[in-house]
């Protein structure tokens, strides 16, 4: 089982896959220990991490929190200091 990532409220989530081809799914943190996007819609789709990372900054901006990277193909996460 993989490890959970410790988000809260306001920090930014970067789920990314390589299975078919390189996909970011990157949105705010809506509630404590988040692991996911399950229902929210409020979630951008970027093929190039670079975008990713430039998008989760300015959201970070917004909510102040801090930038997690998740790879759900290995389960295993990263925050991102910047």
């Amino acid at each position: 089982m993989a490890e959970r990532i410790p988000t809260q409220v306001g920090d930014v989530l970067i789920l990314e896959t390589d299975k078919s081809f390189a996909v970011h799914a990157v949105g705010l943190v809506t509630k404590d220990g988040q692991q996911d996007f399950d229902t929210q819609v409020n979630v951008k789709y970027e093929s190039d991490a670079v975008a990713a990372m430039a998008y989760a900054k300015v959201l970070r901006a917004q909510g102040g929190g801090r930038i997690f990277i998740r790879d759900i193909d290995t389960g295993k996460w990263s925050e991102i200091s910047l």
